[in-house]
């Protein structure tokens, strides 16, 4: 005889009047928790399992023992349930049938068990209520691994979920609602606790498409996809999910388990690493295309001149590139060029004072910059204040809205005088300031060199 039903068919008048009279080994025997009510709710008829669950054996036929043999009950959520409302009393009120309802036994010891009932009502031939029958099974142990297994889960840094086969959300962590920005909504959100879904490329991703839509789908786990996902607030996250579909022991899908782990931090790395490798690229072709330059432009009288005023033009080039590394390519501060070119000479008896506010420099306009301070450097190295023991250097800058102005000053050396012919060190800086919008004054005092330039301001940053 099947005492448990599938579908909406009811049990007949027949099959509760052999319930009723049923030999009580052959009760005790039946498969799981069971017993009977009369259509007033009077427990009549228990099996042997039921009455351990329970905790005590109700008093068959007391019009006390309504509905239920146990001492108390609860619902799922620790609110106490009348057993004027048990699942019992509204098959035995409605005649409808209940599968797979989850309810708390408590036990006169005060031990709780939850259990899955089943219940049937049993109808005559004309359709009048009889009583019920109530198949029951004790689901302490797996609500307490599923209670394990979801604290696990909630205890977990990265974004998780679980679907049912319908792609329906089950279950989220609280780093899936961090990583989506909002709180799914349970047995409603399908297949993502995302709000809105993007492929790579930045197209919309329905959300049926998804990974794990296509998981369930095709029953088979999916790595190694990448998506964006789009919180309500509009910022957007990178992610690789990993979907992968839960199966009962019969093999079919029951559900699945989704991790979302974010990647937007490597992919800007990825980002930041392809800039800066087009920037080194360009500054390498800049660097080669100046170096050569400065190669076929250098003159001098003899191989020695020529090999040394050729390498302080790339040490130059070099320092200024130190400085630019070190920014990971975002600029250059001007008044670390300056400390660069005259390194030799700061703090050496003051002579070398260096003032102004910080600047920092875009990648080009710092390069050549530095070649202007080389060669005022080596001019007064050779020629002026710096070659002599009691001479100085004052650099200062100033910034308004449109440009810079630094001012070369020589002190304190040997008597100076405007050139008879253009060296190649001014037609260098003359040569370099043109690309930069620049211009240059000299003023040839006999004290020493002053020396302003002027570059405008936007084609510095």
């Amino acid at each position: 005889m099947n005492l448990v039903h599938q579908g909406e068919a009811h049990l007949t008048s027949s099959s509760f009047a052999a319930l009723a009279t049923l030999d009580q080994a052959a009760m005790d025997a039946l498969p799981g928790a069971v017993y009977l009510c009369a259509a007033d709710g009077r427990v009549i008829r228990f099996n042997q399992t039921a009455a351990e669950l329970w905790g005590r054996s109700p008093n068959a036929g007391d019009p006390r023992e309504r509905f239920c043999g146990s001492y108390r009950l609860y619902r799922t959520d620790g609110a106490l349930l009348p057993h004027d409302q048990c699942p019992m009393a509204a098959a035995l009120q409605t005649g409808e049938c209940f599968r797979n309802q989850e309810v708390v036994v408590e036990q006169p010891t005060g031990q709780r068990r939850t259990v899955l009932v089943n219940i049937d009502a049993l109808k005559d031939q004309a359709g009048r209520i009889e009583g019920a029958i109530n198949c029951f099974q004790d689901i302490t142990e797996c609500k307490q691994s599923e209670r394990r297994f979801r604290q696990m889960i909630d205890s977990l840094p990265a974004a998780i979920y679980t679907t049912d086969a319908g792609g329906r959300i089950t279950h989220f962590n609280p780093a899936a609602v961090a990583f989506a920005g909002r709180v799914p909504q349970l047995g409603t959100d399908e297949w993502c606790v995302t709000w809105k879904l993007y492929y790579p490329d930045g197209t919309p991703m329905p959300h049926d498409e998804c990974p794990m839509a296509l998981s369930l789908k095709e029953g088979r786990p999916i790595h190694g996809a990448e998506a964006i996902a789009e919180r309500p607030d509009g910022t957007r996250v990178w992610f690789t999910p990993y979907p992968t579909p839960l199966r009962d022991d019969a093999g079919r899908i029951v559900g699945a388990i989704n991790m979302l782990v974010d990647i937007t931090e490597r992919k800007r790395a990825e980002q930041h690493m392809w800039l800066l490798t087009r920037e080194l690229e360009h500054r390498v072709k800049n660097i080669l295309t100046t170096a050569i330059a400065l190669t076929r432009l250098t003159k001098a009288n003899t191989a020695n001149d020529f090999a040394e005023a050729l390498i302080g033009r790339l040490q130059a080039l070099a320092s200024a590139q130190s400085l630019l590394a070190a920014s990971r390519w975002h600029g250059a501060s001007l008044q670390g060029l300056i400390e660069e070119e005259l390194a030799a000479f700061i703090n050496v008896e003051d002579r070398v004072v260096v003032s102004g506010p910080a600047l920092e420099l875009a990648p080009d306009a710092a390069q050549s910059v530095a070649l202007i301070l080389h060669e005022l450097t080596t001019n007064a190295t050779k020629y002026g204040a710096l070659s002599q023991q009691t001479g100085r250097i004052t650099v200062e800058w100033n910034v308004n809205r449109e440009h810079l102005s630094l001012r070369w000053r020589e002190t304190g050396g040997p008597a100076v005088a405007r050139p008879a012919n253009v060296g190649f060190g001014s037609q260098l800086i003359e040569t370099t300031l043109p690309a930069l919008n620049g211009e240059i004054h000299y003023d040839w005092n006999t004290e020493g060199l002053v020396c302003t330039v002027r570059i405008p301001v936007d084609r510095l940053r």
